[in-house]
């Protein structure tokens, strides 16, 4: 097919080329005639004036003039215009023969030299792929995921596709998808601080957000490459506090600090599990030190000296002991009231989902509590608290402003999407009672 269009081409070339060729010459012959027509006219009338000036005589005259008229008998014969236009025909075909076969050679040539002559195949390869939709014609991002893994299983060294895909897995909350994804791309970048943290963040979330074992690992490994790295100083600290060791977490913590001044949300997060980790550590210490001061009790004080500062302890033990006791009768909690509206009872079926949940107003956007029911089971007033915390390291007692939300779904899916069913109210503080009435069609 596409050499039918090249030859088309060619044909329109060459006529174009050719056809002046045969119209110049009979422009030419004729355009001669008039021009020999005219001067001989202008040599007639002349002598003419001459004759009747009395300049020439009557002998004379007639042979000039005769000579005229026979010279312009010449220039209008067929005979002259015969061998003039059979001369010129004759160079006119053999300059169209020449340029016949010079021009589509000289092209082919040219082609084959500096053209692509596969480019048929390479723009059938390089044409886009149709991007699958889903029912509602949106593109349907499982098989997209699906189809960009399965090319990476046959183009393994392919860095920036297990990336991309390692994203895509962590976005779609299928950590063992990432831990692939990120594996794979670790092999090929084993020294990549960056690589090294994302594979811990996908591992830590399958451990439900636990960083012991090989995620502290590449935790570490990355700071030791890179000491000051924001999210590695974030991560690690937040490992040493899940083990329980409070004050290498605030370590951790206080080198990042100052790292994040132009991110103040960041700071604020990082605020919360500081002061989270400080009231820890008290506890802990208080702990310590209660135990002490029990074995001191039981061990007879060898000096007088060492009594005030038995006693010193144990005042600081009691004091430790009664913030302890505090924390623990703090209980964080919310309350919601929640009901469906009336306008969207047709749109719903009883076994649909609903989840509730509570967000940080300002921080990560994960669940800080959550809490999955049924449209059957609305209305109800439901107490969100710590033990529904998604991720133990993110609960709500560590935000003091909320966002609490309840949404209906069709698919089930905790990623909301399009047309589901839902309300949120923001500004939302410990201890308060919330109502919520699901009267929003969500539009993303």
């Amino acid at each position: 097919m596409l050499w039918f269009f090249i030859a088309g081409l060619l044909i329109i070339a060459v006529a174009y080329v050719l056809l002046p060729l045969f119209r110049t010459t009979d422009e030419v012959v004729d355009d001669r005639k008039q021009q020999n027509i005219l001067i001989v006219r202008e040599q007639v009338a002349e002598l003419e004036s001459s004759f009747e000036r009395g300049e020439v005589d009557s002998d004379q005259y007639r042979e000039r003039r005769d000579e005229l008229e026979q010279s312009l008998l010449q220039d209008v014969s067929g005979q002259s215009d015969s061998a003039v236009a059979n001369k010129t025909s004759t160079s006119s075909w053999m300059s169209a023969a020449f340029l016949v076969l010079f021009i589509p050679m000289a092209a082919i040539a040219l082609y084959l030299e500096l053209g692509t002559p596969n480019a048929q195949v390479l723009a059938e390869q390089s044409k886009p792929q149709e991007v699958p939709l889903t029912a509602d014609g949106k593109p349907d991002i499982e098989k997209l995921v699906s189809s960009l893994h399965d090319k990476l299983r046959k183009n393994p060294a392919n860095a920036e596709g297990w990336y991309m895909l390692g994203r895509s897995y962590m976005m779609m909350q299928r950590f063992d998808g990432a831990i692939e994804a990120y594996g794979n791309l670790y092999k090929l970048q084993p020294d990549e601080p960056e690589v090294m943290l994302m594979l811990a963040d996908a591992m830590s979330m399958k451990q439900q957000g636990t960083m012991a074992g090989e995620p502290k690992e590449l935790i570490e490994k990355a700071l030791l490459k890179v000491p000051n790295h924001t999210t590695g100083l974030w991560l690690s600290g937040m490992g040493f506090e899940q083990e329980g060791n409070h004050q290498k977490a605030l370590e951790r913590w206080a080198v990042l600090r100052p790292l994040l001044n132009d991110n103040p949300q960041e700071q604020v997060q990082l605020d919360v599990l500081i002061t989270r980790a400080k009231a820890a550590l008290v506890t802990q210490q208080a702990n310590a030190a209660s135990s002490g001061a029990v074995a001191s009790e039981v061990k007879p004080s060898t000096t007088e000296s060492a009594e005030p500062s038995a006693a010193k302890e144990l005042v600081s033990t009691d004091q430790a002991t009664e913030v302890s006791k505090a924390d623990s009768d703090k209980v964080v909690q919310i309350t919601l009231k929640v009901s469906l509206s009336d306008e969207f009872l047709e749109r719903v079926s009883p076994e649909d989902s609903v989840f509730l949940y509570a967000k940080a107003q300002t921080g990560p956007p994960l669940p800080l509590a959550a809490k999955r029911l049924q449209v059957k089971n609305l209305p109800i007033t439901m107490i969100l608290d710590d033990t529904m915390a998604m991720m133990p390291q993110f609960k709500l007692s560590s935000f003091s402003t909320l966002i609490v939300g309840a949404r209906v779904s069709k698919s089930g899916d905790a990623i909301s999407q399009n047309g589901d069913l839902i309300v949120e109210v923001e500004q939302v503080s410990h201890g308060d009672e919330v109502t919520l009435v699901i009267n929003r069609i969500l539009k993303k």
